[in-house]
C-alpha cells in the first residue's frame, strides 16, 4: 500500500495545477478542495480495498453537482479495466456515494460483430481557443492529444464541457519537453461535448477525438 500511496502522491503533484484552477472555479462556498477530496477517498476503507486489488494508473477529480441532491466532488481512480467513482461532499468533506465498475477495456482486436474505433472530430491550434461542439455515440471515447513547446514554461490545459453541464476536467499537460503526447479514455458518453483550450508557449497543440460504439 506504501508503494500505491507514493504512487497517488505522485500523480496528485502532477495535477496539482489543474486542480487549483479548477476549485478556483467552483460556487463560492466550496470548503473541500480537490486535493481534500483525493485524500479523503484514500482514507476510505472500500477505496483501499480497490486500490490494492487493481492496478491503478491514474486519478482525476470532477466538479459533479447534483448526486443524490449533494454538491460533490467526483474523486475517478481507474486502470485499464476497473473504474471507481468516490462522491466527496464539497462542503463538510464526506463521502456520499461510491460506485465502481469493471470490464471497461474495449477489445483490442474487435471482429465485425464487436465494437470498433470511429474518428470523431480532429482540432488543432497554438492559442488559447473554444472548440465547436462534437457528439459522441457510445459509452467510451478518447482523446489523442500532443503538443509542441517552444518555451521551458509551456501551459496547455483542456477542459472538456458536456453541453448543459458543469466542466470536466480531462487533459492538462506542462513541462519543458519539447514535445509530449498521451491518450485519454473517458468512460462517459451518449451526448454532445466541446473543448476549452487554454495555452502559452507552445507552437502547435492537436485534439483527436475517437468513439467507441
Amino acid at each position: 500500500m506504501k508503494r500505491q500511496i507514493l504512487a497517488i502522491l505522485a500523480i496528485v503533484a502532477v495535477i496539482t495545477a489543474l486542480l487549483t484552477v479548477s476549485a478556483l472555479s467552483n460556487e463560492v462556498g466550496y470548503k473541500v478542495t480537490p486535493c481534500d477530496a483525493i485524500d479523503i477517498s484514500i482514507e476510505n476503507s472500500t477505496v483501499t480495498d480497490f486500490l490494492n486489488a487493481t492496478n491503478m494508473t491514474t486519478v482525476q477529480v470532477y466538479n459533479f453537482k447534483g448526486y443524490k441532491g449533494e454538491n460533490t466532488w467526483m474523486v475517478q481512480w481507474y486502470s485499464s479495466n476497473r473504474l471507481l467513482d468516490v462522491y466527496v461532499n464539497v462542503a463538510t468533506g464526506d463521502i456520499i456515494g461510491i460506485e465502481e465498475k469493471t470490464g471497461l477495456s474495449p477489445i483490442s482486436t474487435p471482429t465485425p460483430e464487436t465494437k470498433t474505433w470511429h474518428s470523431v472530430i480532429t482540432f488543432t491550434g497554438r492559442e488559447d481557443e473554444t472548440t465547436s461542439s462534437f457528439t459522441i455515440k457510445g459509452d467510451v471515447w478518447r482523446v489523442k492529444w500532443s503538443v509542441g513547446s517552444c518555451s521551458e514554461h509551456p501551459v496547455f490545459s483542456v477542459f472538456v464541457y458536456p453541453m448543459g453541464e458543469l466542466v470536466r476536467d480531462v487533459i492538462f499537460w506542462g513541462g519543458s519537453k519539447e514535445t509530449y503526447s498521451g491518450t485519454q479514455y473517458i468512460y462517459r458518453g451518449g451526448g454532445d461535448y466541446y473543448f476549452k483550450i487554454d495555452a502559452a508557449n507552445l507552437y502547435s497543440w492537436k485534439l483527436e477525438v475517437e468513439d467507441y460504439y
